[in-house]
């Protein structure tokens, strides 16, 4: 049974609106709804009657309501213990959902900072999601505590908070037959590219930063990895587009030329989100302010 099915059920036995339980715990009535009746598939009963402007519960809801409050109020209030966070004496786990190379950025200074001042504090940055509904739910479950974007999550109950820029930048082989201490857009677009695949806004992250329209690029090789982009880059003639903060990690071991881009582009901004429900949680506002002390140099 999913905990959270309960303690909507519980709110709407409390105010006998599914309007009033969805403002009260941060989510749609459509959501409310939605919980209602995979509860009603679950115990085979309609669970509320519509009564006037209202709903009724049934004797079943009655009943089973009586039951779960007590296990229900123990788990609830041992969450509440989350409203008292100790970062130097918690054990706590973090889940951050986020990007291998949005991790590289973020992950190393974060362990610092944890470190020196939660030094028990466990940092998980394991969970990808490529599915938007997946990541909805999964921050709204609370199976990952934040999720690091380049898209901000414009929907009710989520919040976004601006983390850091991320310039773009190409690069390319030191030794490129045709390409020798700068690059022009004709150049640019003359060559074979390596393409950074990673989706935003239903693009790739060039084309969603462009500020005028652009030829189209020829594409030799598409990877998921900036790392692993750079990286082929500096082993064969090909062009790839990568962050400012990537190239400049790469190009000395790699003996790879960097230049800006020849046309203007947006930076690229990352994001944290989170589901309203933390709001009160004060580990995860300690998490949020630690990724906040860690990027600042970065805005």
């Amino acid at each position: 049974m999913d905990l959270n099915l309960l303690k909507t059920f519980d709110v709407v036995m409390k105010t006998r609106s599914v309007n009033k339980t969805g403002e009260s715990l941060g989510i749609t009535a459509p959501a409310v709804s939605h919980a209602l009746n995979r509860l009603r598939e679950q115990y085979q009963d309609p669970l509320f009657i519509r009564k006037g402007r209202g709903i009724a519960p049934t004797n079943f809801a009655i009943e089973l309501h009586e039951e779960i409050q007590e296990p229900l109020n123990l788990l609830i209030n041992g969450a509440k213990s989350r409203q008292h966070f100790n970062p130097k004496a918690s054990q706590r786990t973090f889940r951050i959902s986020s990007h291998k190379d949005l991790d590289l950025v973020l992950v190393p200074p974060l362990i610092d900072y944890r470190d020196q001042y939660a030094p028990n504090v466990q940092l998980s940055a394991g969970v990808e999601h490529v599915d938007e509904k997946n990541r909805q739910d999964d921050l709204r479950m609370r199976k990952v505590d934040l999720i690091i974007t380049t898209t901000p999550l414009d929907e009710h109950g989520y919040h976004n908070e601006f983390l850091l820029e991320l310039p773009l930048a190409v690069v390319c082989n030191k030794e490129h037959p045709r390409i020798q201490g700068s690059l022009d857009h004709e150049q640019f677009f003359a060559e074979r590219h390596l393409l950074w695949g990673t989706q935003r806004l239903n693009q790739d992250i060039l084309d969603s930063l462009v500020r005028e329209p652009q030829p189209s690029r020829r594409i030799a090789y598409k990877t998921d990895s900036i790392c692993n982009a750079v990286m082929m880059a500096a082993q064969t003639d090909w062009l790839c587009v990568a962050s400012q903060w990537h190239a400049d990690l790469l190009a000395a071991s790699h003996q790879l030329q960097v230049f800006p881009l020849p046309f203007e582009l947006m930076p690229l901004s990352v994001y944290m989100t989170w589901h309203h429900s933390q709001q009160q949680d004060t580990g995860h506002q300690w998490l949020k302010e630690s990724l906040l002390n860690v990027t600042k140099k970065y805005r």
